[in-house]
């Protein structure tokens, strides 16, 4: 055997011997949680990689839920789906929100859990921002995590997953975040996003928070980079998302599932936004499209159970929750994170609504929460007028301040013609586009 051989069998020995340390490493940190499962406990706490699609599609692999909860980040944080308000045979639950997802993420990731046990209760929050056709895919999705294809055919990916959580550089990166990881953990063993406890709270200053996040909310979510465009339709009328939420109402239907779903409770500053760009009216024909939506499959399917629809959002006791004052500006918000993401204590009194659910000593406001239709939006929806009027007229001073931070923010955003996106929506690059992190 010449010296030429010699070095190429060394070589590929000493790579190999490589790639099975690289490997065994990230065998055992485990970064996604996949080759060490413990027992299901809802309540123990895990860490979780920033790759969250991967890591959850994996959890549902070994959980198989029947009960699932769908959304954006809000829901990730806010929504625990250990609340008693859920079937009690429906167990184990999982949240399935993920940040920045729109609606066919979320599509695709109600595929992959079908695959594994077709769920029998879904609930599903529902983001005004999701379903702007511009909103993007974010940068850690991807398909080869599904079982399944978009058309619903199985399909096997074994080594493929199996090289991307064991020998990819992003499980290197994965392993060594949780090997110096100092936290109890991220998550919750049920998908739940766990906020970190603030050591000083009294140090934070909340209104500064909420100002702040009111107007990055703009360029970073409503109008997310690179283009910063929001239309609710193409110029021909369509918008894709309503038509993956159809295709999971539809599917669950045919499962004979329990679906209930909600527009999420975003603090009315979120709302005060959109009446400074003077987007109202297209987050009036949202609720419209989407009760015509949910209407029209409860329609098509009469011999099964209809799916509600609330709206928790608008001007109510609770959305309204007080922004602090100059004064007093480390004062803690009730119910708010920011004006987007709410805590886990209004979360509760979400599920104690939709699911018609009463706990001694938790009240659930009146005003929090109306199930509409097609019979009272048009009464809803002048009644969330008259609010919105009162509101500006009792906070014209935090109002003020809005306004000319939104205004500073709009500037600096070119006019669209959303009758121009179904040219663009072949060619622009923003199409299908992937960003990083999420809301």
């Amino acid at each position: 055997m010449n010296d030429y051989i010699k070095f190429i069998i060394v070589f590929l020995l000493s790579v190999g011997q490589v790639l099975l340390l690289i490997a065994g490493f990230n065998w055992w940190v485990d970064p996604y949680g996949i080759f060490h499962p413990t027992e299901y406990n809802p309540k123990k706490l895990v860490w979780m990689s920033k790759q969250l699609r991967l890591a959850k599609a994996h959890s549902l692999k070994q959980l198989k839920p029947p009960g699932i909860v769908i959304g954006t980040s809000a829901a990730q944080i806010g929504i625990d789906p250990d609340h008693p308000g859920w079937d009690k045979g429906v167990y184990p639950r999982y949240n399935l929100a993920l940040p920045g997802s729109n609606l066919y993420e979320n599509f695709r990731f109600f595929q992959h859990s079908r695959a594994l046990n077709p769920p029998r209760q879904i609930l599903i929050g529902l983001d005004f921002v999701a379903f702007n056709i511009f909103f993007p895919l974010s940068d850690d999705f991807n398909e080869s995590h599904m079982l399944v294809s978009k058309k619903g055919t199985s399909r096997h990916h074994f080594f493929h997953n199996l090289t991307l959580t064991l020998l990819s550089l992003s499980a290197v990166k994965a392993s060594q975040k949780k090997l110096f990881y100092r936290g109890e953990g991220t998550h919750s063993s049920s998908g739940m996003e766990v906020l970190p406890q603030e050591k000083n709270q009294e140090a934070k200053n909340y209104r500064s928070i909420m100002m702040g996040s009111a107007t990055s909310f703009i360029p970073r979510t409503l109008m997310p980079p690179p283009g910063h465009r929001f239309c609710l339709y193409d110029g021909v009328g369509n918008n894709p998302n309503l038509q993956h939420l159809r295709k999971i109402l539809e599917i669950s239907k045919e499962d004979g599932a329990d679906v209930r779903l909600f527009i999420q409770p975003s603090h009315v500053y979120s709302l005060e936004v959109l009446r400074i760009l003077g987007m109202m009216d297209d987050y009036d024909k949202w609720q419209r499209e989407l009760i015509a939506l949910v209407e029209d499959v409860n329609r098509r399917y009469p011999e099964s159970p209809e799916f509600p629809l609330w709206d928790l959002s608008g001007y109510n006791s609770v959305t309204m929750d007080e922004v602090p004052s100059p004064e007093n500006p480390n004062r803690p918000m009730r119910w708010y994170v920011d004006i987007v993401h709410y805590k886990k204590t209004l979360g509760d009194l979400i599920q104690d609504r939709v699911f018609s659910f009463h706990e001694a000593g938790r009240m659930v406001p009146e005003d929090f929460g109306v199930q509409i239709n097609s019979k009272n939006i048009d009464r809803h929806q002048t009644s969330q007028k008259i609010k919105q009027g009162e509101y500006t007229q009792i906070y014209q001073g935090e109002i003020k301040e809005l306004t000319s931070r939104v205004n500073a923010v709009k500037e600096k955003i070119k006019p669209f013609d959303c009758s121009q996106a179904a040219t663009e929506n072949k060619s622009s690059p923003i199409y299908g586009l992937r960003i990083k992190g999420g809301w």
